[in-house]
């Protein structure tokens, strides 16, 4: 028997999957109220041992959200050098994005990112490109479900 929810050790509806399973566990779990929050699901892509970054392998996972999860959000974080690419399907595709030096130190082959700042201006780029809103600081707070 399971302990009132109150009493419950709560666990939060964002989850970082490498692989379709954990994509499906979340959504799960989520179903199950085990999770709270709303459910916010992020692809990590291009680690090795994991998921490729594979647009093929991206869609299926939007798809695979918008029919399981309708109402979820989800992003897209592509490591090291997939970085870009994946920041580029996720805004094209209507999804959030992940960026910084955590993930990745470089502009291009040749150039390191003087600043978390200048991965973030690529990325701003691509929602002007795709005429993507960029949220503001209490926007995202607020959508991440941080305290504003």
């Amino acid at each position: 028997r399971r302990p009132p929810r109150s009493t419950r050790k709560e666990s939060s509806a964002a989850s970082d999957v490498y692989k379709r399973q954990h994509i499906i566990n979340a959504i799960d779990m989520y179903s199950k109220g085990l999770l709270f929050g709303d459910l916010y699901v992020q692809f990590v892509m291009g680690v090795k041992n994991a998921m490729p970054a594979d647009k093929t392998i991206f869609n299926f996972y939007v798809k695979l959200m918008q029919n399981r999860a309708p109402k979820s959000e989800w992003c897209g974080a592509g490591i090291g050098a997939n970085q870009i690419l994946v920041n580029e399907w996720s805004i094209q595709a209507g999804g959030h994005t992940r960026v910084g030096m955590e993930d990745n130190v470089r502009l291009d082959r040749e150039t390191l990112a003087p600043s978390n700042a200048a991965l973030v201006k690529r990325a701003v780029d691509l929602c002007e490109k795709y005429n993507r809103p960029v949220a503001t600081a209490q926007e995202a707070r607020k959508l991440l479900g941080l305290a504003v």
